[in-house]
C-alpha cells in the first residue's frame, strides 16, 4: 500500500474507550431511551447516510466526469465503496477495542490502498500507552516488515512510529519469535510504541510472497498484557452506536482520503510512462508507479530488469485504488511467475485484450490503469541507473510482436486457461499458505 496522510479528526483521550468496559466514552452513555425514540436505529441509519456520502465523494472524482464512460467508472466506484465499507464494519466492529486487540486479515474482498495480491496483510489497533506481545512462528515468505503507525482511524499513511524488518527480526531455533511492543526495550524484538510526540495507534504485517504455490504464511497471535485472558464486554445499545460511528466515520473519510491521493497523483504524473523507483518509507523498499490509459486498439511493453532484491513484482488496479480482481484475473506478477526474456530482461505487456504472451497484465475492465512495480529486500548499495529502471512504451496492439524478442513465445488461449486455473486454485485455497 502506498503513504500518504490525511486528515482525520482523532479521539481525544476522554472519547477512548475505557478499559475496563471496553464500552464507548462517556459522552456516549447514559442516554434515555423509549419504545418511540426516533433514534432508535441510529447506528445504522448513520452508517446508511455515511454510504451515500461516500458513493457522492467517489461520483465527484475528476476522472468521473473526464471519462469517455462515466457510467463505467461509476459502477467500478461501486465495487471499490463495497470493499471499504467491508474495511470499515472491520474497524468498528472488530478492531475498535484496543484493548482485545484482534489481527484481520485483508484480501480482495475488503482492500483499500491497492492490496497487493503478494502481499498478506494483518492489522490490528493497539494504544499507547500499552504494552502488547506479538507471537508467530516464521514462515517462508520472500520479505516481511511489522509497523507501528500513529495515523488516525481512516489515515493511509499510518505515521510510522517504529518498523521490525525481515533482516532485523530474532527467530529461533524452532522458528517462533516473540516481539514486545512497549516503551521499554526488552533486549530483541523490540518495537517502541513512541517516536517522539507520536505515539503508536495501529499495527500492519506485511508479508509478501514471490511464489504463490510454495512459499508459506508465518503464524501471528497479538494480546495485551494486562488484559490477557479477560472476557469481553457484553454489548448493549451505546456500544453498538458507538461502534456504527467508527464505522461510519472510518468509511467517508478512508473515501475521501483515497480519492484525493489519486487526484494528486494524476496532476503530478504525466499517462504513460513510470516513475523512476524512489525510496519509500519502509526500509529497502523502492516503488515506480504509472497511469496508463487503457484502450482496445493499444498497449503498452513495460521492461524491467532483475534487481538484487528479495522481492521484486509489478500489479495494475484502477483509478479507485481497486487491486481488481486478481485471484481469477493476471493482475500482478511477480518475478518469480514472469518469463524471462532470452535477453535476461523481463517484458511484460498491459492491454485491455489478451496479447497471446504469457506475461499479460489484465487491467480486468479498467478505463485507466494505475501500474505499481515493487521491489523490497534491496541489497545494501543498490541504486537504479537509467538502465536498469522500468521503463513503458506504447505501441499498436497489432504491433506488439514486432516490439518483442523474435524467440518470444506465442501463449496459446489453453495456456492461459491453464494459467488462471492454477493462478485460482492457489489465491482461493482455504486456507490460503499465505
Amino acid at each position: 500500500m502506498p503513504h500518504t496522510k490525511t486528515h482525520s479528526k482523532t479521539l481525544t483521550p476522554s472519547e477512548e474507550p475505557s478499559l475496563d468496559s471496553g464500552h464507548p466514552p462517556e459522552s456516549l452513555r447514559h442516554r434515555k431511551h423509549t419504545a418511540h425514540d426516533e433514534d432508535i436505529s441510529h447506528g445504522a441509519v448513520q452508517l446508511a447516510k455515511a454510504i451515500g456520502d461516500a458513493r457522492q465523494i467517489m461520483f465527484a472524482a475528476p476522472w468521473v466526469a473526464e471519462s469517455s464512460d462515466p457510467e463505467q467508472e461509476r459502477a467500478a466506484a461501486e465495487r471499490q465503496l463495497k470493499h471499504q465499507l467491508s474495511a470499515a464494519l472491520d474497524q468498528g466492529f472488530a478492531l475498535y477495542d484496543p484493548h482485545r486487540p484482534e489481527l484481520r486479515l485483508l484480501d480482495q474482498h475488503n482492500q483499500f490502498g491497492l492490496v497487493n495480491p503478494d502481499n498478506r496483510y494483518h492489522i490490528a489497533n493497539i494504544e499507547t500507552p500499552g504494552t502488547y506481545t506479538l507471537r508467530g512462528r516464521r514462515g517462508t515468505s520472500a520479505d516481511l516488515q511489522i509497523q507501528l503507525g500513529g495515523g488516525g482511524i481512516a489515515d493511509s499513511n499510518l505515521d510510522p512510529v517504529s518498523l521490525l524488518s525481515l533482516d532485523d527480526l530474532v527467530v529461533e531455533d524452532d522458528g517462533t519469535f516473540e516481539i514486545t511492543i512497549s516503551d521499554t526495550d526488552p533486549g530483541k524484538n523490540w518495537l517502541c510504541n513512541t517516536n517522539g510526540d507520536l505515539k503508536a495507534r495501529n499495527i500492519l504485517i506485511r508479508e509478501s510472497f514471490m511464489d504463490w504455490n510454495t512459499e508459506v504464511g508465518s503464524t501471528w497471535y497479538l494480546e495485551r498484557t494486562d488484559t490477557r485472558g479477560l472476557p469481553s464486554p457484553l454489548p448493549d445499545r451505546d456500544l453498538v452506536d458507538y461502534q456504527y460511528e467508527l464505522a461510519s466515520r472510518y468509511l467517508v473519510e478512508s473515501t475521501r482520503t483515497w480519492v484525493e491521493l489519486v487526484a494528486g497523483i494524476r496532476s503530478r504524473i504525466p499517462e504513460g510512462r513510470l516513475t523512476p523507483p524512489t525510496e519509500s518509507k519502509l526500509p529497502g523498499q523502492y516503488t515506480s508507479i504509472g497511469i496508463f490509459p487503457v484502450k482496445e486498439d493499444r498497449a503498452f511493453i513495460i521492461t524491467l530488469t532483475e534487481a538484487p532484491a528479495r522481492y521484486q513484482a509489478a500489479q495494475v488496479g484502477d483509478l479507485w485504488f481497486n487491486g481488481l480482481d486478481f485471484c481469477h484475473r493476471q493482475t500482478s506478477l511477480t518475478l518469480s511467475q514472469a518469463r524471462q526474456s532470452s535477453d535476461g530482461l523481463y517484458r511484460l505487456v498491459l492491454s485491455a485484450r489478451d496479447p497471446g504472451i504469457a506475461n499479460w497484465l489484465d487491467p480486468a475492465g479498467a478505463s485507466t490503469a494505475f501500474m505499481y512495480v515493487r521491489w523490497q529486500g534491496l541489497q545494501e548499495g543498490h541504486t537504479f541507473a537509467l538502465s536498469n529502471s522500468p521503463r513503458a512504451r506504447e505501441v499498436h496492439f497489432d504491433e506488439i510482436r514486432e516490439n518483442l524478442p523474435d524467440d518470444e513465445p506465442a501463449f496459446s488461449a489453453e495456456q492461459r486457461v491453464e494459467r488462471l486455473s492454477a493462478r485460482q486454485a492457489s489465491g482461493l485455497r482455504s486456507p490460503r499458505a499465505f
